[in-house]
């Protein structure tokens, strides 16, 4: 069952009425990484459109704890699959109900997984669907965003 976070995450997502496939998404140009820490709720990372909240792939966490949530859109299966480098990562994950007949992925895990630890370091990150590899690798601009996320998860 999702957490409050996740589960404000998913109404985003849904309120939006996003549809389409992650590797169309990931494939079209203007995605970027953007740090979401508004007072009292967890600290989030999601890779989307600027100023929109056309999102493919969300990381939320508690301060202190070594979980994440994260949650993506246009997926099927049993889990989110990421890599950074030669490193993946698998995440257990449930379709959620979406009433406007996209998939939402939502599980949850380590934060300190492997892809997410070199992620970290690196800024390198990649979504694995049905054997293919769609980069969400942050630019140089991103990589704060980046490591704000992940030091806030640490705090």
């Amino acid at each position: 069952m999702p957490s409050r976070a996740a589960a404000a995450v998913v109404a985003v997502i849904l309120a939006a009425g996003l549809a389409g496939c992650a590797h169309e998404k990931v494939a079209a140009n203007g995605y970027r990484w953007a740090y979401l820490a508004d007072a009292g709720e967890d600290p989030r990372l999601a890779y989307g459109r600027p100023d929109s909240d056309d999102v493919v792939l969300m990381m939320s966490c508690r301060p202190g704890q070594d979980r994440v949530e994260v949650s993506a859109m246009g997926l099927s299966g049993g889990e989110i699959v990421l890599a950074s480098g030669r490193a993946e990562s698998r995440f257990a994950a449930a379709k959620l109900d979406d009433a406007m007949g996209g998939d939402l992925l939502a599980g949850r895990g380590e934060a300190s997984a492997e892809a997410l630890d070199r992620f970290r370091r690196s800024g390198d990150l990649a979504l694995l669907t049905k054997g293919e590899r769609h980069s969400l690798a942050a630019n140089s601009a991103d990589q704060g965003q980046v490591r704000a996320f992940f030091k806030a998860c640490r705090a």
